[in-house]
């Protein structure tokens, strides 16, 4: 099994990462800047230099060649425009996606918003980062339509609150709640390291059951 977590150097990517070695898993860490290397390296992680704004997705598949999975968790951040999320949370997912099927990944997983419907642009939630919505919603549509198979993790309410360990998960809840990057982490995990996980779509907020459980547990309704 070999996975490169894209964006490892984020909120989730790092706990993702962190998991992901403490269980010896072989994976990758996919960053953008050469100053994030000895992070990773002094923590005795492999790492691949990949920058989805700016690499074309051939220069995107080749650096994927060998790899099963890809996980996406990557963002512009809340403190850029409009013109940064679409180049990165739209296109950037995009590119990701086709480089991933030109290179003969076999599973996908997109982290992306707490609700990308269509329907969801215009609530209270989202019009704060209406523009951020929209791009989550074509990239998810995207990913959907791809032909790859893929897992998209909607998480609520991020917080940097040390994981409990217990989610809830359902495929759209009545009300957005938080949950801790770590958890959001932990439940990536479960997908990425048993395949009978793969293929679902969920909304995870932090809750009370445990994260193994609420994953395989959780179907798609």
């Amino acid at each position: 099994m070999s996975i490169l977590v894209i964006g490892a150097n984020g909120g989730v990517g790092t706990h993702l990462a962190s998991q992901l070695k403490q269980n010896s898993v072989d994976f990758t860490a996919g960053i953008r800047k050469e100053e994030q290397i000895a992070d990773f390296e002094n923590k005795d992680m492999k790492t691949l230099l990949i920058d989805v704004e700016n690499d074309s997705i051939e220069e995107m598949a080749d650096k994927m060649q060998g790899f099963e999975q890809v996980v996406f968790s990557v963002g512009s951040g809340g403190s850029t425009g409009a013109d940064k999320t679409i180049i990165v949370d739209l296109d950037g997912a995009v590119k990701a996606v086709d480089a991933s099927k030109q290179a003969g990944v076999e599973h996908f997983v997109m982290v992306s918003t707490w609700d990308s419907r269509r329907e969801a642009f215009d609530t209270p939630d989202a019009q704060k980062i209406k523009p951020y919505t929209i791009a989550k919603h074509h990239a998810d549509v995207y990913l959907r339509n791809s032909g790859l198979t893929h897992t998209i993790v909607h998480p609520g309410m991020l917080t940097d609150e040390g994981g409990s360990g217990k989610v809830d998960i359902d495929l759209y809840f009545d009300d957005i709640k938080n949950v801790a990057r770590e958890n959001v982490a932990g439940v990536i995990y479960e997908v990425v390291t048993k395949e009978e996980n793969r293929g679902k779509e969920l909304q995870v907020v932090d809750g009370s059951t445990d994260i193994a459980d609420a994953v395989k547990n959780f179907k798609n309704k």
